[in-house]
């Protein structure tokens, strides 16, 4: 099996998958550069230092706004260079952790983020809690309805500086942007009814355009940052996490150009849809099945109906947000479970709904830490090595099945070419 990450290259040593095709535009080569290199060159084509300095003038309340350690941002290198900036480390007046609705980042995952500069910023930093209502500021409501409630926290700053990172999502259609503020420094009940959106058919991977998910964030993120000065970092990262493209302005311009560089890392034409197909949640998207799904979603597009889909996910933190594995493992009638949900939207049964209709045309195992019985509740099976979990996978579509393998599930598209079966 040639093309598969090296760093994957143990977890995948399997018979079965000798014959498998692999998903991937292979390790970008930067051969002995520096990440920090790449980004300085990148920063300095899309705004530069002097650009940075001009906007800072008459500036002394800076927010930074990072993703927290769910999000595979590289947010230390950035802060890196914008500590370097002459003038700026002293008008930092917060680092707001934009955890949206996961749970707070513990001090070690806070030093990978800060990186070296976790001594000097950890005094300085604000983890936002989506659950403190008095914590959050109204906004007013959108077309749609959502209601507005943003971090109390942002509201001293003059200039805001968002740092993300752009890969295809499986509703919102793509990572980063308008994503930093919702969900990321949203109310949990703005965040949930933006998310109940994502029952609808445009909601789905690689959209914007009618996608109602997108568009409640984009309206959003416009009427909180109305009359507010503000910088978007958006970083997009070829294979192997190697920084290929990066895109500074507002954080609309900068997170649709990057949009468009991303599909070219991440998405990939495929020639026919596989009877098994094997998609890897890398870190740090394997901590949790709620996360890791994610490269199910995915996955999914180049399966047969009657296959079987394969997640590999250490899911070393359990199956994460207790919300959609309740509503998955009520019942073992996938009808009732998708009752359940017509009768009211509450945050985290859209990945259950996802689940279930998946688990109507095809087969899902899962390669992970969980107990098998826990997991055959949420109509998965469950097995703890590779070799196994295929031994099934080969019981159920027969000798000699098309397997295809994606090293980094969570991220990559897989594009069926038209006119393919």
């Amino acid at each position: 099996m040639k093309g598969i990450d090296p760093q994957k290259e143990e977890m995948l040593r399997s018979e079965y998958l000798r014959t498998a095709d692999v998903l991937t535009r292979g390790t970008a080569d930067e051969g002995d550069r520096e990440p920090s290199e790449i980004y300085g060159e990148l920063f300095e084509r899309e705004f530069g230092i002097s650009g940075l300095l001009e906007r800072l003038k008459g500036r002394d309340n800076v927010g930074v706004i990072l993703n927290d350690g769910n999000r595979p941002t590289p947010s230390h290198l950035v802060m890196d260079h914008l500590m370097s900036v002459d003038t700026l480390p002293g008008k930092i007046r917060k680092v707001h952790i934009a955890t949206g609705t996961h749970e707070p980042p513990k001090e070690e995952e806070l030093k990978k983020i800060l990186g070296s500069h976790y001594d000097d910023l950890q005094n300085r930093v604000h983890i936002h809690n989506a659950r403190d209502r008095e914590g959050h500021v109204p906004y007013g409501i959108t077309k749609r309805g959502t209601p507005l409630f943003f971090d109390r926290e942002l509201e001293d700053h003059d200039l805001f500086i968002f740092v993300n990172s752009v890969e295809p999502h499986y509703f919102a259609g793509f990572t980063g942007g308008r994503k930093s503020l919702l969900p990321g420094m949203a109310f949990f009940g703005t965040t949930e009814r933006n998310h109940s959106y994502s029952l609808s058919e445009g909601s789905r991977t690689l959209a914007l355009g009618g996608n109602p998910v997108h568009e409640d964030m984009v309206e959003a993120a416009g009427m909180f940052l109305r009359g507010k000065d503000h910088i978007s970092i958006q970083i997009v990262q070829g294979p192997g996490k190697v920084i290929s493209d990066l895109k500074v302005g507002d954080l609309f311009s900068s997170f649709h150009e990057a949009v468009e560089s991303a599909k070219v890392q991440f998405c990939i034409p495929v020639k026919k849809r596989y009877d098994i197909v094997v998609s890897i949640a890398r870190p740090p998207m394997d901590r949790t099945m709620y996360q890791a799904l994610k490269a199910v979603e995915n996955g999914k597009l180049a399966l047969k109906d009657g296959g079987v889909m394969v997640l590999v996910a250490e899911c070393r933190e359990g199956v994460g947000q207790s919300t959609f594995w309740d509503l998955l493992t009520m019942s073992s009638d996938p009808e009732e479970v998708l009752d359940e949900i017509d009768r009211g939207y509450v945050l985290g049964y859209h990945k259950a709904a996802k689940i279930v209709s998946l688990s109507r045309r095809a087969s899902i195992i899962a390669v992970c830490s969980i107990d098998r019985k826990v997991l055959e509740k949420g109509f998965m099976e469950g097995f703890w090595d590779l070799d196994h979990a295929m031994k099934r996978a080969f019981e159920i579509t027969g000798d000699h099945p098309d397997i295809l393998v994606i090293p980094d599930g969570t991220v990559t598209v897989p594009i069926l070419e038209e006119g393919s079966a």
